[in-house]
């Protein structure tokens, strides 16, 4: 008789299978997804003076691009279905006003997240690129516990400030058909001022799951302590290089892929747009390295705003078709085993059309300056109205 951990295992996989077979067509409900990791507080500031304050966090960007390019079921309304799991403290200032989280976050005792943004001096604004991160607090880690028990496709841990703990990256690895990770929620690590650094993923305890990850994103500042060349033996490492695209490695093969233009006012959040971006072209049924192009392609727009961005409608209709065209069905699971890791024979064409709806995006920005700022940007005063609404 195998042990009782086998058996569970097993059970899981059946339970998997079932998943798999219920989500593979356009007409029957799109998978659903699991988001772990925080929301938080952004403070803008340039020359020691508060310019800004922002909802922020990779929960945040993460279901934003979610909710505009993820599948839905026919049946499933106007929200992609997936599910949150982030915590705040009850300091959080964006749970209706101005600009809302759109998944409710677990309240708990300790204070909300919170990151200052330094930008640069020589900026002639607060929307200058150059800036540095500073954790300012951080709230309570997301135990196993706090993940809902049940199935789901996929899932995304996207912590920021070590939230997702090893234990619970592991129950998402249970509880999802295949899991997609931000090397920041594993490696960044905090010195007393807050400054953000990082430690080597070798020497941590998420180490040794990564052969049960499918993919692996990290940015390129962040890809010498994931180390690309062991990692890719166990998992697919996507390397995310800004304004040259990105590149992806698995074992036996790599690939690049192109970028899309963007002006860049605000780097935060471009690397959890991408994440959610690729996610959101696995689930169409697209190939790896075909859905980085949307991974690339919302993380030049997430650049291009400050705060969570906010994406036009006609930019959405436009890209929802692009997809419809280029797909046949939805992916039926998130399994590093069962995806195509090869460009497709559609690729060239879906950056093309991708490029088209940049530029549209890019029209709309430039007609509605206000877009610039995500519809999320404050001022204090008005964080501090909410707060006491």
């Amino acid at each position: 008789m195998p042990p009782a951990a086998e058996q569970d295992d097993a059970h899981e996989e059946g339970e998997n299978q079932q998943l798999m077979m219920t989500t593979t067509t356009k007409g029957g409900p799109a998978p659903e997804g699991l988001v772990v990791g925080s929301y938080c507080h952004d403070v803008l500031i340039r020359g020691g003076r508060v310019v800004g304050e922002t909802l922020g966090g990779a929960a945040a960007f993460v279901s934003n691009v979610l909710d505009a390019a993820a599948p839905r079921g026919e049946e499933q309304g106007e929200e992609a279905p997936f599910v949150v799991v982030s915590k705040v403290g009850d300091d959080f200032a964006y749970a209706s006003a101005p600009a809302p989280a759109r998944r409710p976050p677990l309240v708990c005792a300790s204070p909300t997240t919170s990151f200052h943004a330094q930008f640069s001096d020589a900026a002639a604004s607060a929307h200058a690129p150059d800036r540095e991160l500073r954790l300012v607090c951080a709230c309570d880690p997301i135990y196993p516990a706090d993940l809902p028990d049940r199935r789901f496709a996929y899932g995304l841990a996207v912590g920021v400030a070590g939230e997702v703990l090893p234990e619970t990256l592991e129950r998402m690895i249970r509880l999802c058909r295949a899991v997609l990770v931000d090397a920041q929620a594993l490696i960044r690590a905090f010195d007393g001022d807050g400054a953000v650094g990082h430690v080597a993923l070798e020497d941590t305890p998420y180490a040794r799951l990564l052969p049960r990850v499918a993919f692996l994103k990290a940015s390129s500042e962040e890809a010498p302590y994931v180390g690309v060349e062991t990692a890719r033996r166990r998992c697919c490492v996507i390397v995310t290089e800004g304004r040259d695209g990105c590149r992806l490695y698995w074992d036996g093969g790599e690939a690049c892929v192109a970028p899309f233009p963007a002006v860049q006012v605000d780097p935060t959040g471009a690397g959890d747009s991408f994440l959610a971006g690729f996610a959101a072209g696995l689930l169409w049924g697209l190939s790896a390295t075909d859905a980085a192009l949307l991974g690339n392609f919302f993380g030049a727009a997430a650049v291009a705003q400050v705060g969570v961005p906010t994406f036009h409608p006609k930019m959405l209709q436009a890209l929802k078709e692009i997809l419809e065209e280029n797909t046949t069905e939805y992916s039926p699971c998130m399994n590093g085993t069962t995806f195509s890791f090869e460009r497709s024979n559609v690729h060239h064409e879906l950056h093309t059309a991708l490029q088209e709806v940049a530029r549209l995006m890019s029209e709309q920005q430039q007609a509605d300056p206000a877009n610039g700022n995500g519809g999320d940007i404050c001022s204090t005063q008005e964080l501090n109205s909410s707060r006491t609404a």
